[in-house]
């Protein structure tokens, strides 16, 4: 052997010495040995009761709903949502109803609501054919808008003229020695003299607009009238809401949907105005996949203040198998339906049997009569003793416990918008409590998604393992530092991990802490027989 193998033979062992010692991988656990059958990443979204338009509306209401529906293949339940919220926002807070006879609670008639469905569901169309009225009312107050400022210019001009002669005599009483007789009657015709006021006008709905230029809006209207803010997505409108930038966007809302309150608005530069009553109405579609994501990232938010809770007015109806037809509209039956807006947007609920506001009550205010009194209690009842406390999802139970705002409130919808006089009649509770059976159906399917949404994340992690993009063991860490949408966070990436232990996609071990002490490490290992699962 020569000297030089030799000294290569040293140097080789000296490398093996100094290398770092490669730990194998941590045994798979006995438990996992055995691998179980994955299940399906799936959820399957709770049935809703269907729409019934007899027991839910009131003879024409119900009748236009359907004609509407057929004739563009749409779900009933898109146009009668809106339809309702539309009626609300046009009575605004012009008139509300007292649940209890001696005590000071108005409900005004606004809701927030939306409609949920796939892209393909036609829900423009059908929110259209509830809007158009509030679009007919909106132009009729633009073209009558124009003609008052033509009048308003005109009277301006003329005032000015006024003012301008005035202030003329006045120079002349003050030229030389003056003339104090004079002086005085300038004087007096210059304080009499009454500018024209400026006409505004008045706004029934609005799109994307900030809180600035919204509160302009309402507080330029009539004295109760309220403002209705539509959007074709609504989820983009709330995910605005969330984090430190929407705290003051989603105050403001908050405000708005109590609908009876006073809101004073200060800015800088710009002076402050108040609206009183502040009232507003919101109306939207909204796709499943996206309600879905953003109740996800929410839910802790949403848990705390219950904003979406305040969408009561929510419908997730089954989708309706598309039908040509091409038909005529049921004859008279949008001319009644119009006929029904243009009164509420005028009419005086005093004159109807309204108890009027004074000092005490902000707004006139309807009651209910004996029957339908007794029929709001045994719901308000049934409500707090037995449906809400029932509840385990603490979002839905805080949804549920806003019903008997709900109730109330359609009750005044049914009763004005029937012409009704005096107090509300029994069979406009009975009409409300339909739909709060209808909605909580539709409710429990809405905040479903949720669900559906957790598991969504769990089948993308699922999908990039068996993409190979993780090693068949690994941890929570690991998936973190990848950075993936929706997996960024550590809870987001637990509460998936979780799911795919719970579907057998993965199996967890707990390695016990190393000399050094500390936490025990928790390794993920693939289930084999998960990477031929279909997520």
């Amino acid at each position: 052997m020569t000297e030089n193998h030799s000294i290569e033979r040293d140097a080789m062992r000296a490398l093996l010495d100094t290398a770092q010692v490669i730990e194998p991988p941590a045994p798979v656990s006995p438990a996992a040995q055995h691998w179980p059958e994955p299940r399906k990443l799936e959820a399957e979204l709770p049935p809703v009761p269907a729409f019934d338009a007899a027991a839910m509306l009131p003879g024409v209401l119900g009748e236009y709903v359907l004609d509407e529906a057929d004739r563009m293949s749409a779900a009933p339940d898109f146009i009668a949502v809106p339809l309702l919220i539309c009626l609300g926002a046009t009575i605004g807070a012009r008139c509300g109803v007292k649940p209890k006879r001696h005590d000071g609670w108005i409900v005004p008639a606004n809701q927030y609501g939306g409609i949920v469905g796939d892209p393909s569901s036609r829900k423009t169309p059908a929110m259209s054919a509830a809007t158009k009225f509030i679009g007919i009312l909106e132009k009729r107050e633009a073209e009558q808008h124009e003609e008052a400022v033509r009048v308003y210019a005109a009277e301006l001009a003329a005032f000015e003229a006024q003012q301008a002669a005035v202030k003329q005599s006045m120079k002349k009483a003050a030229s030389g020695n003056g003339d104090e007789i004079k002086m005085r009657a300038a004087i007096a015709d210059l304080q009499s003299l009454v500018p024209p006021e400026e006409p505004k006008q008045r706004r029934h709905q609005t799109g994307d607009c900030t809180e600035a230029k919204l509160g302009d809006l309402a507080a330029k209207n009539p004295v109760g009238a309220g403002v209705m803010v539509v959007n074709d997505e609504l989820t983009g409108w709330l995910s605005g809401m969330e984090g430190e930038q929407g705290r003051s966007a989603k105050s403001f809302f908050l405000e708005g949907w109590n609908g009876s309150g006073t809101k004073a608005i200060d800015r800088i530069g710009r002076g402050s105005i108040v609206v009183r009553p502040f009232n507003l109405s919101v109306l939207g579609g909204i796709q499943p996949g996206p309600l879905s994501r953003y109740m996800l990232g929410a839910s802790a938010a949403m848990e705390q203040d219950g904003f979406l809770a305040r969408f009561q007015l929510l419908t997730f109806p089954d989708a309706v198998p598309w039908t040509w037809v091409d038909r005529r509209p049921v004859p008279g039956v949008r001319d009644e339906v119009r006929g029904i807006f243009e009164r509420l947007a005028s009419f005086d609920p005093v004159m109807d049997g309204a108890t009027p506001a004074d000092d005490f009550n902000a707004i006139p205010s309807f009651n209910f009569d004996d029957e339908a009194q007794d029929l709001f209690v045994e719901f308000a009842s049934d409500l707090h003793l037995t449906r809400a406390p029932a509840e385990q999802n603490p979002l839905l139970r805080q949804h549920l416990l806003k019903f008997e705002r709900l109730i109330a409130s359609l009750s005044l919808v049914f009763h004005v918008a029937d012409g009704g006089i005096g107090d509300i009649r029994a069979s406009s509770v009975l009409r409300a409590c339909a739909w709060a059976d209808y909605l909580e159906g539709h409710a429990r399917r809405v905040y479903a998604l949720a669900e559906v949404g957790r598991l969504d994340v769990a089948a993308t992690l699922a999908r990039r393992i068996a993409d190979g993009k993780l090693n068949d063991q690994f941890t929570a860490r690991d998936v973190v530092r990848k950075g993936w949408s929706s997996l960024s966070t550590p809870a987001q990436v637990d509460n998936a991990l979780g799911l795919l232990v719970e579907h057998s996609h993965l199996a967890e071990i707990e390695e016990p802490p190393g000399e050094a002490g500390g936490r025990p490490t928790v390794r993920y290992v693939v289930n084999p027989r998960a990477m031929k699962v279909k997520p």
